[in-house]
């Protein structure tokens, strides 16, 4: 399900939730799929596990389970993920429909510095990485209730001031939908305002609006998450992934690739 959302304004939410408690926060939608996050970057540590295939499926197979209990559960979830670090998650309602999911993590419990050290060396040798525990940030059980709670008047506050609603506009339904056929193609805007049945700045504004980046932006992420599939299956090399993925100069793909992943397409093919 797509996401109608204030971008700003969840964005400066977001900001000020990480401010107070020190903690990520992520915004995904009914799909699982990853909307918004404050800070964009994850931590060096879990930033490492995505890195590797392996582990990058159990991250995700991690959130999903947690998302299952939430939703079983219709309250927030307080957890512990695949590699140890604590998360919570609350789902988010619209009219009794859940539309999309909060969540905050990538912190620990664990105040005593050797056993910090002791937790990430384990990781290493099951997982043969060679992380490290900064990044990792400690709050104890306390802490952890305070920021859940903080999460819960975010979540209730956000969707008082409908900051996020089901995303019923066509034009982008239409136009996303022509920009996921044709991913690899060379996408002209003219073609997805005929698929859309729309004018240049009908699309623009809409685009504005509903996804809070510009149509040539939604397109590049879009094509940029297509590209980090490619190179998790380990089947490509990353000139192929570049053309495949739409991206007709290879430097140009490398280079905002690693400004939105921090980290270079070759490093996640070398791992495959």
């Amino acid at each position: 399900m797509s996401l109608k959302l204030n971008f700003q304004e969840i964005r400066n939410i977001f900001e000020l939730f990480y401010t107070m408690s020190g903690i990520r926060i992520v915004l995904f939608d009914a799909d699982y799929d990853e909307v918004l996050a404050y800070p964009e970057n994850k931590c060096r540590f879990c930033s490492l596990m995505h890195s590797e295939k392996e582990l990058s499926q159990k991250c995700r197979e991690s959130d999903l389970a947690a998302f299952g209990e939430c939703k079983k559960s219709d309250k927030i979830y307080i957890y512990k993920c695949h590699a140890g670090l604590v998360e919570a998650t609350i789902p988010l309602k619209d009219n009794n429909k859940i539309i999309g999911y909060m969540m905050f993590g990538q912190i620990t419990d664990l105040k005593d510095k050797s056993a910090l050290g002791e937790f990430v060396g384990e990781i290493n040798h099951r997982y043969g990485l060679e992380c490290t525990p900064k990044g990792i940030r400690y709050r104890n059980e306390k802490q952890i209730a305070a920021a859940a709670k903080l999460l819960e008047i975010c979540m209730d506050y956000i969707m008082l001031k409908d900051m996020i609603v089901p995303d019923n506009n066509r034009i982008t339904r239409l136009a996303r939908e022509y920009i996921a056929d044709n991913l690899c193609s060379d996408i002209k805007i003219g073609d997805v305002c005929e698929y859309a049945d729309t004018c240049r700045t009908k699309l623009y504004n809409a685009f504005a609006d509903d996804c809070g980046v510009g149509i040539a932006e939604y397109i590049r992420r879009e094509r940029l998450k297509f590209a980090y599939s490619l190179l998790k299956s380990g089947e490509f090399t990353v000139a192929e992934v570049s053309e495949k993925s739409g991206f007709s100069d290879y430097n140009y793909f490398s280079r905002i690739f690693k400004r939105r992943y921090g980290i270079s397409p070759y490093k996640i093919f070398k791992t495959e």
